[in-house]
């Protein structure tokens, strides 16, 4: 009886020489060289792309939170996925959504997922009006934003009012609040400092027509997110699900912040992680697609597990730190992995399903 060897695949990888900031290529390509998988290593954004790719079994892209990155990745994957037929990592369902709050809500309430208590207007008038009624503090975010920036809290009616008008008229530009302090001045206030760079930027602008900067994200404007303040939280517990393991630990608070997120300090003891907030995280994975997805959770009055936000991109050695995983079953296996060897291991695992379809 004769064994047919296994096809060997081929995966391209988006890795191109000037990529700065941290990037899981060197990691996935590593992983699928031990699997036998023969990588093509290639910058994805490269005006003969489909050129490039053309024949690979499988295409993977670790892309970040600028606007650029997330448009050129997202249209870029997409023809990969629906025209080329090629397996990409990560795929629509898993990344449509990143670093879009307004999307993650608005998926939240269509699969009925525990989430924190949200409001999304887009209107002005509408806007205007529930700030008025609403009860106090209220934290306010913008659709963009990891770490903890583009995140307030807002005390008053007043300040609520300020940032009505400025989210309907001029809009806020990312990065820019919610940096160092959880209170509202930067939105209405610039200081001198900021008067003197708009000054300069007008001069510029009447001088020679050259338009000021607005740094690496778009402005932000008509429209309102707003979310319930949920008091008492020390630290928010994030489960990174990939595939069939989970992986759990809690980031505290920054010191006198609400803000857990981007504060770095954190506790990998999974003896503290619920047993529920591991099941309900497995739970959305498995019914959504996600290849990878973590999930961050806060506790509300009653103390039940509210789903903040999501976001397939996240700090690898964060994750590695874990001491081990739960499967779906809530079974518990210790060991440090990386997790761009688990997404590699899963891929690849996808790719040859996919082609003995």
């Amino acid at each position: 009886m004769t064994v047919r060897a296994e096809a060997k695949i081929e995966v391209a990888v988006h890795h191109p020489p000037d990529l700065a900031h941290e990037n899981f290529a060197p990691r996935w390509i590593e992983a699928l060289e031990s699997l036998g998988a023969s990588v093509r290593s290639c910058d994805f954004r490269a005006a003969d792309v489909l050129a490039r790719v053309s024949g690979v079994d499988g295409a993977m892209w670790h892309f970040h939170h600028s606007p650029r990155e997330r448009q050129s990745a997202g249209l870029i994957l997409t023809a990969l996925e629906t025209g080329l037929g090629v397996r990409v990592f990560p795929n629509h369902a898993t990344r449509w959504h990143f670093d879009e709050k307004i999307a993650q809500h608005y998926l939240f309430e269509s699969i009925g997922a525990p989430a924190v208590k949200t409001w999304i207007f887009w209107s002005h008038e509408a806007a205007a009006r529930f700030v008025e009624s609403c009860s106090y503090p209220i934290v306010f975010k913008l659709s963009t934003g990891a770490g903890g920036s583009n995140v307030v809290r807002i005390d008053s009616r007043r300040d609520a009012r300020a940032l009505v008008l400025r989210m309907f008229a001029r809009g806020v530009q990312p990065n820019t609040v919610g940096d160092t302090t959880s209170r509202p001045r930067s939105l209405t206030r610039l200081g001198l400092r900021g008067w003197l760079r708009r000054g300069l930027d007008a001069a510029r602008y009447f001088l020679d027509g050259e338009l000021p900067p607005v740094g690496n994200h778009h402005i932000q404007k008509h429209y309102l997110y707003l979310q319930e303040y949920l008091p008492d939280n020390p630290c928010d517990i994030r489960i990174t699900v990939i595939g069939n393991r989970a992986f759990g630990f809690r980031r505290r608070n920054r010191p006198g912040d609400f803000r857990a997120s981007g504060s770095g300090i954190i506790d990998w003891d999974p003896q503290p992680i619920p047993a529920e907030a591991v099941r309900l995280a497995h739970a959305i994975s498995r019914d959504r697609g996600f290849q990878s997805m973590a999930y961050d959770f806060l506790l509300d009055r009653a103390r039940e597990l509210r789903l903040s936000e999501i976001s397939y991109g996240f700090a690898s050695h964060a994750v590695e730190r874990c001491p081990g995983y739960w499967d779906r079953d809530l079974a518990w296996h210790p060991g440090h992995i990386w997790p761009e060897r688990a997404q590699v291991e899963d891929f690849v695992q996808q790719v040859r399903e996919g082609r003995e379809r």
